[in-house]
C-alpha cells in the first residue's frame, strides 16, 4: 500500500506541474509566484487582523491573519491545494494547534490556532498524546499518511497558543527553507483601496560607529491624496543623520493598523533605503528590533521605522540600500529626505523634510561612561564585577558599550546596561552563589524586572543563565509552587461538557526556562487536558468520562521542581 501511495503522490506532483506551468508570473524581485495556484483556506471573504510582515514583539509577523466570518472560533478550514500533511503540531503556547501541507509546486501552507482537526487527524494525535502522556506533540507524518486535495475540509478556525481572538494564522512557506513568502504574492489578501498612514518622523543624529548622540521627532498630517506635511527642517548636532518613520497599512473591510508593504526613502531624490516585505526568514526574525527604532519602542510604545541599516543587521529585504541608509549632512547645505510608503496594490503616502548638520552646544552630547568596549562581530568574555559574561558573535548589531553594577543586598542583584537596547542572541551569565544555601541550589533562578524568569542551573558554586534581554536582573529562590484556580468546576457535572481551571507560576519563563509541566488525571488515568498559553486557561474534557462518581487530580510542576496539587470528586 505504501509503494502504492508513493507512486500516486508521484504522479499527482507531474499532474500538477503540467496543471500549473502557464500559471506562473515573476514579481519585481525575480522570484516565480504561483498566482492561481492556491484557492483561499476560507470560504468568507478574506478579512485581515494582521499583514504579512508586520511588526510584533520580537518577531515579523510570518502570515496573514484571517478574521473569522462571525467573530467567533468554527469556521470551516480547506487545503490551499493538492498536497499532504507534513507536520502536526500541538502545544500550549505559540501557533497552538497547527497544520503543515507540502504541495508539489515547493511551497508549504501553515494553518496556526486552529479548533480541531479532521476527525482522521484529531484520532491520529488524540492516540499519539495517549501514548506520551503529554498534550503538546510534534508529528512528521509520512507522505502517504494524510492526502489531501484542494478545497478538503482539514478542520476548524480556532482561537489556541497564543491567540487574543478567533482567526487563522496562514502562510506559504518555501518547503525546502521553510521561510515564509508573502501571500499577496500568491493572489490571497483583502481588497485594498487605502493610503498608508503616516504618524511621525524621527531623525537621529548617529557617530561614525552608528551609536544615536540625538533624537529630535516630528508629527506629521496627512490629506486624502496621501501627501504628508508640514516639511520641517531638522537642524542635526552631528555629521550623519539616520531617519525614521511611524507608518501603518489600511484595508478594506477591517479597522485595523497593519504593517506597510515597502518604504522608500530619497536624498536629494536619489534612492538611498528600500524596504519590501516580500518574504522573511525565522532566523532573521529576531533582528526585528535593528529594523526598528528600539529605544522609542521600549520607552514610549511607538514604532518607528528606521530607513538606515545597522552593521549587524542582516535583514534580507532591503533592495536598495546606500551608505547605510545614512545621510550625510553639511553645515549650510540642506538635504531634501523624501519618504514613500507604499502597500502592495500601490496606494502611497508621501513625505517630504530637510535636513543639515548644526554645531552642538555645550554639554549637549553625553561623554559615554561604560566598563568594557564590545567591537561589533566578535566573541566576547569577559569579567565584570563578581560576574563571568560570554556574549556569543551576534549579540549586538554594532558596536556595544557595556555598563555594568551589582548589589549583594538580601538577594545578589546586578544590572547590564539599560532593557531599552536590543539584544540578538542569549549570553551566557555565570553567577556565584556560595553564599546562598546548598540545599536552594535547585530553587534558584535569574528573575528581570521582577517577574520574567529565564531560569538557570547550578555548577560548581556558579547560577548559569542565558539572559535573553539586558536590564536588571536578582538571583531569587523559587520556592512557591504554581497555583492552580478553579474557574468551572461542579460536584454535579451530569451534562456538562468540561471543566476549566487557571494553572500559573509566580515569573512567567522566557528563554531557556521551562514552562509548567501539567498533568490530569480522572481515576488515577491520564487523560488529554489542553492547555491555552495566553490566560494559562486548562481545560479537562468530559465527553468520554462514563457516567457514575469519579476523582479529578491536576499536578503541576514549575521550573524549579516546586510542585502543587488539586483533587475533587464528581459525578458525571
Amino acid at each position: 500500500m505504501m509503494i502504492r501511495n508513493s507512486i500516486l503522490i508521484g504522479l499527482l506532483n507531474v499532474l500538477t506541474i503540467i496543471l500549473t506551468w502557464g500559471q506562473t508570473s515573476v514579481d519585481t524581485a525575480g522570484a516565480h509566484t504561483y498566482t492561481n495556484y492556491f484557492i483561499s483556506p476560507v470560504a468568507h471573504t478574506i478579512r485581515l487582523a494582521g499583514s504579512f510582515g508586520e511588526i510584533r514583539s520580537n518577531h515579523f509577523h510570518a502570515g496573514i491573519d484571517i478574521k473569522s466570518s462571525r467573530g467567533t472560533v468554527g469556521d470551516t478550514l480547506v487545503a490551499a491545494a493538492d498536497g499532504f500533511i507534513s507536520r502536526i503540531k500541538v502545544q500550549a503556547g505559540s501557533y497552538g494547534q497547527v497544520l503543515y501541507i507540502d504541495h508539489p509546486n515547493g511551497y508549504t501552507t501553515v494553518y496556526a490556532h486552529m479548533e480541531k482537526f479532521a476527525d482522521s487527524i484529531d484520532e491520529y494525535i488524540h492516540n499519539l498524546q495517549m501514548e506520551s502522556k503529554s498534550y503538546e506533540v510534534d508529528i512528521y507524518p509520512d507522505a502517504d499518511k494524510f492526502v489531501v486535495k484542494q478545497g478538503e475540509y482539514i478542520g476548524l478556525m480556532g482561537n489556541t497558543g497564543m491567540s487574543y481572538g478567533p482567526h487563522l494564522h496562514f502562510e506559504i512557506r518555501k518547503t525546502d527553507t521553510e521561510i515564509p513568502q508573502n501571500p499577496y504574492l500568491f493572489n490571497l489578501g483583502p481588497k485594498d483601496s487605502s493610503n498608508p498612514l503616516m504618524y511621525s518622523v524621527s531623525v537621529e543624529g548617529i557617530d561614525n560607529r552608528h551609536t544615536p548622540i540625538s533624537k529630535e521627532i516630528k508629527y506629521i498630517n496627512g490629506k486624502p491624496s496621501g501627501v504628508y506635511g508640514p516639511e520641517y527642517t531638522f537642524d542635526v548636532p552631528a555629521w550623519r543623520a539616520g531617519i525614521a518613520v511611524q507608518t501603518f497599512d489600511l484595508m478594506d473591510g477591517a479597522p485595523n493598523k497593519n504593517g506597510v508593504y515597502q518604504i522608500k526613502m530619497f536624498v536629494d531624490d536619489t534612492l538611498y533605503f528600500h524596504h519590501k516585505m516580500d518574504a522573511v526568514g525565522f532566523d532573521e526574525t529576531k533582528f526585528i528590533n535593528s529594523h526598528i527604532n528600539f529605544d522609542e519602542k521600549t520607552t514610549n510604545n511607538r514604532t518607528l521605522i528606521k530607513c538606515y541599516v545597522s552593521p549587524g543587521n542582516p535583514l534580507g529585504f532591503y533592495p536598495t540600500v546606500i551608505n547605510n541608509g545614512e545621510v550625510k549632512l553639511f553645515k549650510n547645505k540642506s538635504r531634501k529626505i523624501d519618504l514613500v510608503v507604499s502597500d502592495f496594490y500601490d496606494n502611497e503616502s508621501t513625505y517630504t523634510c530637510y535636513v543639515r548638520r548644526r554645531e552642538a552646544k555645550e554639554g549637549e552630547i553625553k561623554e559615554k561612561v561604560f566598563q568594557k568596549y564590545f567591537p561589533f562581530g566578535e566573541d566576547l568574555k569577559v569579567k565584570l564585577g563578581s560576574c563571568a559574561f560570554y556574549f556569543p558573535k551576534g549579540s549586538f548589531d554594532k558596536d556595544a558599550y557595556l555598563t555594568y553594577e551589582e548589589s549583594k543586598d538580601e538577594n545578589f542583584q546586578f544590572t547590564l546596561n539599560k532593557d531599552s537596547e536590543p539584544l540578538f542572541m542569549y549570553p551566557v551569565v555565570s553567577i556565584p552563589v556560595e553564599n546562598y544555601d546548598t540545599t536552594l541550589y535547585s530553587k534558584l533562578v535569574l528573575v528581570h524586572g521582577n517577574k520574567t524568569s529565564f531560569g538557570g542551573s547550578v555548577d560548581n558554586d556558579s547560577l548559569r543563565v542565558r539572559i535573553g534581554k539586558l536590564g536588571s536582573f536578582e538571583v531569587k529562590v523559587d520556592t512557591i509552587p504554581p497555583k492552580i484556580d478553579v474557574k468551572s468546576f461542579l460536584s454535579n457535572a451530569v451534562g456538562k461538557p468540561f471543566f476549566r481551571f487557571e494553572i500559573y507560576d509566580e515569573y512567567e519563563t522566557r528563554g531557556y526556562a521551562r514552562d509548567i509541566k501539567y498533568d490530569v488525571f480522572i481515576d488515577g488515568e491520564w487523560v488529554v487536558a489542553s492547555l491555552k498559553a495566553l490566560g494559562n486557561t486548562l481545560i479537562v474534557p468530559l465527553e468520554d468520562v462514563e457516567p457514575g462518581d469519579h476523582t479529578l487530580k491536576i499536578r503541576v510542576e514549575d521550573h524549579s521542581g516546586n510542585i502543587n496539587e488539586w483533587e475533587r470528586t464528581f459525578k458525571n
